[in-house]
């Protein structure tokens, strides 16, 4: 029986860097201590304003025990957050905002910040800093940039606007920002930064506009992260004490999951400032391997003893161990950039789902990731949504302590984030989940095991994984779109073709008999005409008049003579009785049968056959001079000659055989072999006259009186 796994804390963070790692930190080792796992979500906010579904998800099936929510770059996802927390009764502690009524951690930004601008403007002498600010309506970002206008209103300084810089808490942004004020003008004496990321933008800024930190600029950061100690020179900033936060965040959560009481707590965790060589004065730093006498006399620990120079042990000292730590950590992240270059290197060949996984499986140790697990989430069923909360997820990669295990790949609920076989490792520590999407279009997420090491390791394996499961999604659906409008275009083509040959028998049908016209009859007989003469095979063709019918009409009127020609219709096709034979209505009562392959005796069987299903019919006619009933002439004709008028002269032949049978004196059948012989009549037929040749028809008569 597998064990439930204990529902973890979800830290719900913006993005997997520093800063959030600092916090995350001190999060997990009170978290560790109690025994409680540690799922930390990423909400990549930048460019939307709302949750991701996928923890939408896991708040709707109550997997958090409690949230810790690191700031927001945006009001709506901490708003939506917020909402969605307090319908499912879920506890929540934010670290570095302030919501009405919930219990909140952060640091004193204010005093850090006036301690800094105390430092600079003070102890430095700056008169022209440059902000580079964070993000509109973010709670920190504000906080930092009304204590910087301040320290210098209290200074009568003037803020010059336009100095005022957006650098969004990002270094490629702030680095573009000020890279493009250096363009124009270069008149500034500081940069102050609204943490230590934007800082280090400043830092590239200004090295490639040739100005020298600190000798021509100072720079500042916020937030003390290792970036900042291992610049150089080393970055002064502002210490909140991320760890502490974290961890006094976690004791908060802890307390009101244990008590469940909602009575809102606030803590503030002192900031110090922390001061280094991105703001020394001129001639603090040592500045090389040799130095002059007027060097040494503005350098705080140098002292001439005996008459020589000597500089402080101890000073130096800290300078070579943070130079030997700076590039122990550069040569770190040299190795994570190229271990992750290669990565990249890879995906981007990477066409299926199975390359992008070989990929991943061959190099996450070397990214030096002890749990690593790749989903993917199957595409929304019938009429869902993509990014829905109701989706299946499948585990395409198992990778634990150095070995990369074959998952079933069977579906399972999104938000139970592992199957069953793997879920006990969402009870072990703590566990990175990264949602990879591109566009709004969530493809799967990686759940790992954060290092603690360079934070860029985890951004560019979110964006080189969404960028590859996003190239082979897109793909395949570009292909399963063009099948199935492949296979809509052969339906679309058979219905069309079913429509049009449907329109063509329409065409080619007679509409009160329903059986073919004159105009398949000319197809059908010209076209077995082609293929019957070649191989000298006989066609033979009835001509067929339904006899004396005008005074049927007449007496029992149009619609019982409507009702008389399609019973006489009906005749004709049960008489024709091969494949290929075709029972047509010629014009008005007159009708036409084509019989290909058949002979004399064979079209005499059918129209004997005709005459007896239409006596049995027994259509009564009190007008018919011939017999009491509704009876018809026939003519035929076969053809086996060849020629472009074969079809007018076999028409004309059954022609002829019929008006001779009308002669005759109807009711009757005549065969037209060239010397119109008759067909002997059958019992109860009238004598007929003789027949010397074909008569000529009387002039005005019209067919129906025949």
């Amino acid at each position: 029986m597998t064990t439930a796994p204990v529902r973890p804390v979800v830290a719900v963070v913006t993005g997997m860097c520093e800063y959030q790692w600092g916090i995350l930190g001190g999060v997990h080792a009170v978290l560790r201590s109690r025994g409680v796992p540690l799922l930390a979500v990423a909400n990549e906010s930048f460019g939307h304003e709302s949750l991701s579904s996928l923890i939408l998800e896991l708040i709707h099936q109550r997997v958090p025990r409690g949230v810790v929510a690191l700031p927001g770059v945006a009001l709506t996802p901490d708003a939506e957050l917020r909402s969605e927390l307090d319908r499912y009764g879920i506890p929540v502690v934010y670290i570095g905002s302030v919501h009405p009524g919930a219990a909140c951690v952060r640091g004193d930004s204010v005093s850090g910040m006036e301690a800094l601008m105390a430092h600079l403007l003070d102890e430095r002498g700056i008169r022209r800093p440059a902000l580079l600010r964070g993000i509109a309506a973010q709670e920190d970002s504000e906080i930092r940039e009304r204590a910087f206008r301040t320290a210098l209103a209290r200074r009568r300084i003037p803020v010059d606007e336009a100095l005022v810089l957006e650098g969004h808490f990002r270094q490629d942004v702030s680095y573009q920002v000020l890279r493009d004020l250096l363009t124009r003008r270069q008149d500034l004496d500081a940069v102050v930064a609204a943490n230590d990321e934007s800082a280090m933008g400043a830092l590239g800024a200004l090295t490639e506009a040739g100005l020298r930190v600190p000798e021509d600029v100072v720079v500042t950061g916020f937030d003390n992260t290792k970036s900042a100690s291992l610049a150089w020179p080393g970055l002064t900033t502002v210490d909140q004490d991320l760890d502490r936060q974290g961890a006094a965040a976690a004791e908060m959560l802890l307390a009101l999951v244990d008590d469940g009481s909602s009575e809102p707590r606030e803590r503030t965790v002192p900031s110090r400032l922390v001061v280094r060589g991105s703001t020394a004065p001129r001639g603090s730093r040592l500045p090389g391997r040799s130095w002059s006498p007027a060097d040494l006399r503005g350098m705080p620990d140098a002292r001439l003893v005996d008459g020589v120079w000597a500089i402080s042990v101890d000073r130096a000292v800290k300078e070579i161990v943070n130079a030997v730590g700076m590039a122990e950590s550069a040569r770190a992240l040299l190795a994570a950039q190229d271990a992750v270059l290669g990565m990249n290197r890879a995906l981007a060949y990477c066409s299926t789902i199975g390359d992008i996984v070989a990929v991943l499986t061959e190099r996450v140790d070397k990214l030096g990731v002890r749990r690593c697990f790749l989903g993917v989430v199957d595409p929304p069923g019938e009429g869902g949504t993509a990014g829905s909360v109701d989706q299946s997820a499948r585990v395409l990669l198992a990778f634990r302590d150095g070995r990369a295990e074959e998952p079933s790949g069977d579906p399972f609920p999104r938000h139970e984030l592992l199957p069953e076989r793997f879920r006990s490792e969402l009870s072990d520590g703590v566990l990175a989940l990264q949602p990879l999407s591109i566009a709004g279009r969530e493809r799967g997420y990686l759940l790992f095991e954060p290092t603690w090491g360079p934070a860029t390791l985890t951004e560019v394996l979110r964006i080189d994984l969404s960028r590859a499961l996003d190239t082979v999604f897109s793909t395949q659906e570009l292909h399963d779109h063009a099948a199935n409008l492949e296979r809509l275009v052969a339906r679309r083509t058979r219905e069309l073709e079913h429509a049009n040959e449907e329109l063509r028998r329409s065409l080619m049908r007679d509409g009160l008999t329903q059986i073919a016209n004159r105009l398949a009859f000319q197809e059908h007989l010209e076209r077995h005409l082609e293929s019957a003469v070649p191989d000298r095979a006989e066609l033979a063709l009835l001509m067929v008049d339904v006899d004396l019918f005008k005074p049927f009409n007449d007496l029992y009127g149009h619609l019982r003579g409507d009702e008389a020609l399609q019973e006489v219709a009906a005749c004709l096709e049960q008489a024709a009785r091969e494949p290929e034979d075709l029972a047509s209505r010629y014009g008005g009562e007159e009708f036409a049968v084509v019989l290909p392959g058949t002979g004399k005796a064979g079209a005499t069987a059918v129209a004997q056959r005709f005459r007896r299903l239409l006596a049995e019919a027994a259509i009564p006619h009190e007008a018919s001079t011939v017999a009491p009933v509704l009876t018809a002439s026939i003519g035929i004709a076969v053809a086996t000659s060849r020629g472009p008028d074969v079809s007018a002269e076999v028409i004309g032949m059954a022609d002829r055989a019929l008006y001779q049978a009308k002669v005759l004196g109807r009711d009757r059948v005549v065969v037209a072999d060239g010397r119109e012989a008759l067909v002997p009549r059958q019992a109860g037929e009238r004598p007929s006259r003789p027949v010397g040749g074909r008569p000529p028809r009387p002039t005005g008569t019209a067919r129906s009186a025949w």
